[in-house]
């Protein structure tokens, strides 16, 4: 027997009428019969009871009724999950981020995906440095990283697509001198200490960014942003970090402005393995063009 007698003798059972039934099937009724008939031969029992108007259930017929409507359910329960899978409009995806930046959008995102696609989990990985998150992508422990652009150029093996733009910007102490001069003089910060996370990459960049700019701080670095920016409220140093960062962690005792120029500017990208077939990438990545720009 296959699924296809049972859709058959359901729908036998259910119009009580062979010819009803032929038609709705879109086979003639001697095809009908015969595998009515076929089915009833494999399986041992009779299963209807047949007149020249009308078509009865037997006490076994009614019990397989209800069997094979479970049976032919969950086929083409089963099928619809595969498609779909197939379609990657179920499935999972594993998204690697740091923190300031993706507030900007990430919530937003994450509510409109759910609404166009329920049955698709979203699994959040935060990572507390860039190494740590170049990594993860790397050995493919997430499917996307929201990142920065320097990473697919250092790491051929990726695709990825631009999200947006940030400039950077110099967080001071809401105290100190910097705050009140009228545009940003990086040289009333050159005796003070620059803050910096640990392992985070873009440290020779920033560094580089403030020498063309005519200082060379002393460095200084910190294990995360929150100690950084609470190191930088008590008075203990500045820092230059994306734009989203102060803004997100604003405070009284911040003081934050744009480091301005052509060479401020960071490309936040979603970046993910070349050769990763997760389905739903294409979906996700097509959610962020839907999003941005979001400047």
């Amino acid at each position: 027997m296959d699924i296809r007698q049972f859709r058959y003798f359901i729908t036998v059972a259910e119009t009580q009428n062979f010819t009803a039934a032929a038609k709705i099937l879109f086979i003639t009724q001697p095809t009908l019969s015969q595998q009515i008939a076929e089915l009833e031969r494999k399986i041992g029992v009779k299963l209807l009871i047949r007149d020249r108007h009308s078509v009865q259930l037997t006490p076994a017929g009614a019990a397989l009724l209800t069997e094979a409507k479970g049976i032919v359910a969950k086929v083409d329960e089963a099928v619809r999950v595969v498609c779909q899978i197939n379609a990657g409009v179920v499935g999972t995806i594993t998204i690697g981020f740091l923190g300031a930046a993706e507030r900007r959008f990430l919530p937003q995102l994450m509510a409109e995906f759910r609404k166009r696609y329920p049955e698709i989990d979203i699994d959040l990985q935060y990572f507390s440095s860039f190494t740590e998150l170049d990594k993860a992508i790397v050995q493919g422990t997430v499917d996307i990283a929201i990142t920065l652009k320097t990473v697919a150029e250092r790491l051929p093996a990726l695709n990825w697509q631009l999200l947006f733009t940030v400039p950077l910007s110099v967080i001071a102490p809401a105290s100190h001198p910097f705050a009140g001069a009228a545009s940003c003089q990086l040289s009333l910060l050159a005796e003070d200490s620059f803050l910096y996370v640990e392992q985070d990459r873009g440290l020779g960049h920033t560094l580089e960014l403030c020498a063309r700019r005519g200082i060379h701080p002393k460095v200084r670095l910190v294990p995360h942003i929150q100690s950084l920016l609470l190191s930088i409220e008590a008075g203990n140093g500045f820092s230059i970090l994306p734009h989203p960062v102060p803004e997100t962690y604003a405070s009284p005792l911040l003081y934050y402005t744009n480091l301005g120029g052509d060479d401020s500017f960071l490309h936040v990208i979603a970046a993910w393995q070349t050769g990763n077939t997760n389905p739903v990438i294409p979906l996700l990545l097509g959610e962020f063009e839907a999003l941005m720009p979001i400047q």
